[in-house]
């Protein structure tokens, strides 16, 4: 991590940087109304070019986003963009370019289970070359790179958030070789509303969510479009946010937990595992395979499993920066450095306000995980009819 005298030091250029981008309007994106034009990719794909994307990017969304949850018209859509304007830069900082939990087991690093469960997912869709695919609610484009490059089969991402496309790009362009980035594309738009926005009617082989549904509570507006999109007899693979069987709707610790996710992860309605299943039998789909891989990894690896939040739980750690940034520790010394450089008028306040959303989120989801009352990999395969 780079000394605290040389972020300092950068942090009039950050201000600069912020001051410019504020001036920007808001523009219309997707259903949604975002104000993602006025953030900017610049900067390098290290932990350090996204410190610097946190501390430059505005991040006033924030705001509106947590009105959004204060009364009685929330907007998923809109929800789930403003959501990602703020957190998309923390993300990277913390996670790198894949947004997601995967199972672990012991010996194995976070960074190498993260790329198991993207390759576990090609293998059940059973991916290849000449495949067209759907990576739905992309994210940064992370794991479409990794499908992409192990399969072979060329997968277009989907996200409403127009600021994680101009990075998914930015990605290929930097990472990919000319021949690798032929199989990637990425689009901005709503994947309730694929056909023929984004593909047309029954042109994919198969589709993929990995952890972005549960931005939709109803999970049939987006598989009756995914199955619009599929041809006869194409794939479907979604690792489902979740609560389990163990939530109980009348537990008030149960309950407190479930909005902290919620909140702290632009999600409207956290539902049981039985809204996805039934969702897609009514979307035209013969569920194939589905269970919770938290309850499957303990049978796998036995007393070699690490839980999905175990890097979020840690105290504090120093393996890797990654493992740094999402312990406590680590969580709390970018909070505590954002919070002092927005009282010094350095950074604006919204970025310490937004590490604060974030934080909570992140106490919760371990929360959730200890207490087996949420699960971010109830995995299910299914067929179109």
């Amino acid at each position: 991590m780079a000394p605290i005298p040389l972020r300092l030091a950068l942090l009039p250029l950050l201000v600069a940087a912020s001051g410019e981008a504020s001036n920007e309007t808001c523009a219309e994106h997707g259903s949604g109304r975002s104000c993602n034009a006025g953030i900017k990719e610049e900067g390098t794909d290290s932990w350090l070019g996204f410190l610097w994307s946190i501390m430059s990017n505005k991040k006033d969304a924030v705001n509106k986003y947590m009105d959004r949850f204060d009364d009685d018209k929330l907007t998923e859509r809109t929800t789930t963009d403003e959501y990602y304007d703020v957190a998309t830069d923390f993300y990277m900082y913390g996670w790198g370019t894949s947004f997601h939990f995967a199972t672990r087991f012991l010996g194995e690093t976070l960074a190498e289970s993260i790329v198991r469960h993207e390759h576990w997912l090609a293998s059940k869709l059973g991916l290849k070359a000449g495949h067209k695919v759907a990576d739905l609610g992309m994210g940064v484009g992370g794991p479409l790179r990794t499908v992409a490059k192990f399969s072979q089969a060329h997968v277009t991402g989907v996200t409403i958030n127009d600021y994680q496309v101009r990075r998914a790009k930015k990605f290929t362009k930097s990472r990919e070789s000319v021949a690798a980035a032929k199989k990637m594309d990425y689009k901005q738009g709503d994947f309730t509303k694929l056909v023929p926005d984004v593909f047309p009617q029954e042109s994919l082989d198969a589709v993929y969510y990995i952890e972005s549904s549960c931005h939709i509570a109803n999970r049939a507006e987006i598989f009756q479009e995914s199955a619009r999109a599929l041809k006869k007899g194409g794939k479907l693979f979604s690792y489902e946010w979740v609560m389990t069987d163990r939530y109980d709707p009348k537990n008030k610790e149960h309950q407190e937990i479930k909005k902290g996710i919620e909140i702290g992860d632009g999600i409207e309605d956290l539902v049981g595992i039985r809204g996805p299943l039934d969702a897609l039998e009514q979307s035209g789909f013969r569920i194939l395979e589905h269970g919770d891989l938290v309850d499957l990894a303990e049978e796998w690896y036995g007393d070699n499993n690490v839980p999905w939040y175990y890097d979020m739980a840690q105290p504090w750690a120093f393996s890797s920066f990654r493992s740094f940034a999402l312990s406590e520790f680590g969580q709390n010394t970018l909070g505590r450095f954002l919070w002092l450089a927005s009282q010094m008028g350095l950074v604006p306040e919204e970025a310490s306000k937004t590490e604060q959303m974030l934080k909570q989120a992140s106490i919760n989801l371990v929360k959730g995980g200890q207490m087996k009352i949420f699960t971010p990999m109830y995995y299910v395969l299914a067929e179109k009819i």
